[in-house]
Order: structure tokens, then sequence, then C-alpha cells
């Protein structure tokens, strides 16, 4: 990503953020959401850790600033679940993985998402593996050059900013969604909590849920909910009403 493994108007992105040098499962949680300073029709979504001497504001303004954005007004909802903006018109969605720099195997852990995302009843939404990949995902800041949109959905691993754990980009016009993995943070997989450690598969069906169209969800037991809590690799019947609701 521009130091490790770039975007075009109408950007969504989702990123999840921690704010020490070592992951703290029981630190606080918040959620904001923004609009491109450079392009309002970007839009963000962010999931940022507090870490213990930093302030929910604080947070939210560091987060905001890292993807050079602005808060935007939470859209009124009757529903736990909400959109981003993006709705695929071409399915499935494709998605690559780069394995380059991996903290861990991967792909496995991304693929393993495909089938909860595409079974949920009532809902026509279906992802599914391109394979793997040695671009670098081009929506995404972190990306050699300017973000632009190259048609490829590819996931892979980046030295990002520090406190950014993974981040999301999108775009609605052209559909492309593009996700970058932080190196910095201790990764396992399996589905199980270990120690400290963030698993991936947990982190990638987040993430993925973003790249269908879904925003943070305020259902506690959503996948959407905009916290790490803990490693869940299920969905909950929220993130599957905002899926059948979306498509």
């Amino acid at each position: 990503m521009r130091k490790g493994i770039g975007a075009a108007a109408g950007a969504v992105v989702a990123t999840v953020l921690l704010c020490a040098a070592a992951p703290a499962m029981a630190a606080k949680v918040v959620a904001v959401d923004g609009v491109s300073k450079a392009d309002p029709s970007r839009q963000v979504e962010i999931l940022v850790v507090v870490g213990k001497d930093e302030n929910a504001k604080a947070a939210k303004a560091r987060a905001l600033k890292a993807q050079g954005a602005k808060a935007k007004p939470t859209p009124p909802t009757s529903n736990g679940y909400t959109f981003t903006g993006l709705r695929w018109d071409v399915l499935p969605v494709r998605q690559q993985y780069n394995p380059a720099g991996q903290v861990t195997a991967g792909q496995t852990a991304l693929t393993n998402t495909y089938p909860t995302w595409s079974g949920v009843t009532g809902s026509t939404y279906r992802i599914t593996s391109g394979g793997t990949t040695s671009r670098c995902p081009s929506i995404v800041r972190e990306c050699p050059g300017a973000q632009r949109n190259d048609g490829f959905n590819d996931v892979g691993w980046a030295r990002l900013s520090n406190g950014t754990l993974g981040v999301t980009w999108s775009t609605n016009n052209p559909d492309e969604a593009d996700m970058a993995i932080n190196t910095r943070y201790a990764w396992t997989t399996g589905c199980t909590q270990q120690g400290s450690a963030y698993d991936l598969q947990t982190v990638f069906l987040h993430e993925n849920g973003h790249v269908a169209g879904l925003g943070h969800s305020t259902d506690t037991n959503a996948v959407m909910y905009p916290s790490y809590q803990t490693a869940r690799c299920t969905l909950g019947q929220d993130d599957k009403n905002g899926l059948a609701a979306l498509y």
C-alpha cells in the first residue's frame, strides 16, 4: 500500500482504528462517519478503538484526519442496520487476495467469509474469490501513486498508519472495493480469540459487510456493530436483515 502492497469520485472508506502499539481488546470503541474533504461524494466509515489516555472525541478527530475526511451527520434510521451508498449492479463481487507481507496466511480466512455473506436468505448478494494477485489495492491510500479505480476488488497487507488496523475503500461509480490489513499488529485465524491478537476472519467478515454496502449497525449482536469485541464469524439477524433489504 503506498508503503507496502490508490481512488476516484464516489469513494467510500471503512476503517478500523487502534490507538496503541499493542492491541487492547477491552478498550472503548466508537464509530465515526465522514465525507472526503477533497470530494464530498466520497464517504468514509471508520471504527475507532479509543486508547486508555484518549477520549472519544479526540479518537474520532484523529480517524477522520487520517482519511482526509470531515464528519457527516448520522442518517436517521428505524433499523439497526445502515447503508454506505454502495450497491453492486453486477454480481457476484469478485475479490482477489494479495499475500505479500501477510502476517498470517489470510486467503482462507477471507474466502471463509464468502458463503456467510452469499448465503443470506432473501438476498441476491453474492461475493466470490477471483484468486490471488500481485496488485496493490488501488483505491487504498497507502498504495504507491494516486488513488485510482483499476476495475479490481483487491485485498492485501500494508504497513498502515499507526493506529489503523484495517481499511476498506469503495466507489459506487464505478463499483469497486479495495481492502488493506495492517502488518503492524498480531493476527490469528480460526475464529477463536487468542490473547490480545485479532482474529483475521472476524475483521474480514466485518469489512466485507462494508464491501457489500452495509454501514455500521446499532445492534450489539450484529457483525456490523462498530466494535471488535471478540472473535466472531457468524452474522447476526440485523446483518441478514440489512443485506436482504439492500439486495
